[in-house]
């Protein structure tokens, strides 16, 4: 798609050039990893929308990972958390893996990589690793091949449900470290991107262990794992427990982001996912300190047509206060104050509740 919302249009809009660490973006907005990203066509209609870039749908070295997507569901769900035909606030399933043989499919990759050089953008290969010698094999392949970033999700939410030994995910710091070592040496001359869990309160300290490891940045948070009781057949929807996400995520990504910030230091390039649904979800994140988004449910829901109206609703925000993308990185962040630190309210709650609550004998409260 050229024209309004096309590639032509949208990397001259130079106000949103952001980069992870020294790896140049032409705007903050990448298409995560996922079924749209299955195919070299989706990779393509992806970077034609306008995305920076692309990370196409995982791999990793274990058959059972791919064997899982023959299993995979799927259902929006709306604010309330019902089951919706429309574009819903939130994303509901059980995924699985790409079954492409992986050397054909990094290779098809890092030529459509090749390709989106020329317009600024880039295609990244992704590892949900079932094994810290998987993520290595995998992480060699993806060099050889040629392409210039590799990112490990160490976060997968469907690792708890998965078939036994099918996926990993980490939550020690120590091993999370040893792990990025290892693929760093495999990966030198790449960007190292390193995807976290949702399901851990560590965020900061995991940000800090892959930082020690050689990660070039990390990106922050994977989904949650929920489980939606059906009030029809009053079981569970899709029969299983899911990776569960939305709009209602973005606020708790948002101060992980600060936290991480706070922790590791404003050089450290992070990314946010989870929650994106606009243009000013974008800059949401990125005042808590996200150099760029990754946004994946939204072109499920509205096809790659959702990357062109968040880049083009970014654009306008910021132009009409005269202002480019990196001025925002970490504004609401290393503003964030502590409880203790906030003045004296008394009374305040009184606004908040009931006036039942509140009688005449309380006058003293």
């Amino acid at each position: 798609m050229d024209g309004l919302y096309g590639l032509r249009h949208i990397k001259h809009m130079t106000r949103l050039a952001t980069a992870i660490g020294s790896f140049p973006l032409n705007n903050p907005v990448i298409c995560g990893s996922g079924e749209p990203v299955m195919t070299e066509a989706g990779i393509r209609a992806a970077l034609r929308a306008g995305a920076a870039g692309g990370i196409a749908k995982s791999v990793n070295e274990n058959p059972a990972g791919g064997r899982q997507l023959d299993k995979a569901d799927y259902v929006r769900l709306d604010a309330l958390g019902y089951p919706t035909s429309e574009q819903g606030v939130s994303l509901f399933n059980r995924s699985g893996l790409s079954q492409r043989d992986t050397a054909d499919w990094f290779a098809s990759i890092a030529t459509i990589d090749n390709d989106a050089r020329m317009d600024g953008a880039f295609v990244a290969a992704s590892i949900v690793y079932a094994g810290a010698d998987g993520a290595v094999e995998l992480a060699s392949l993806a060099r050889h091949a040629g392409l210039r970033v590799l990112e490990l999700n160490v976060g997968a939410p469907h690792a708890s449900e998965a078939a036994p030994g099918a996926i990993v995910q980490e939550t020690d710091p120590a091993r999370l470290t040893a792990l990025v070592r290892r693929v760093r040496a495999a990966t030198q001359g790449m960007q190292l991107w390193i995807k976290l869990t949702g399901l851990s309160s560590n965020l900061p300290g995991l940000a800090l262990a892959a930082r020690e490891g050689g990660a070039d940045a990390v990106c922050m948070m994977g989904r949650f794992m929920g489980l939606v009781p059906d009030l029809t057949t009053f079981a569970p929807l899709l029969g299983t427990s899911a990776a569960y996400g939305g709009g209602w995520a973005l606020p708790i990504v948002c101060r992980f982001l600060a936290l991480t910030r706070k922790a590791a230091g404003a050089s450290f390039p992070l990314m946010g996912t989870n929650g994106v649904r606009s243009g000013e979800d974008v800059l949401r994140m990125a005042l808590c300190g996200a150099s760029a988004v990754e946004v994946l449910s939204a072109t499920m829901s509205e096809g790659f047509s959702a990357i062109s109206r968040m880049i083009l609703e970014l654009n306008s925000f910021l132009t009409e206060r005269n202002m480019n993308f990196r001025e925002l990185i970490g504004r609401a962040a290393d503003g964030l104050a502590g409880y203790a630190e906030q003045p004296d309210l008394p009374g305040r709650w009184r606004d908040f509740v009931p006036p039942e609550t509140i009688s005449d004998a309380d006058t003293s409260l």
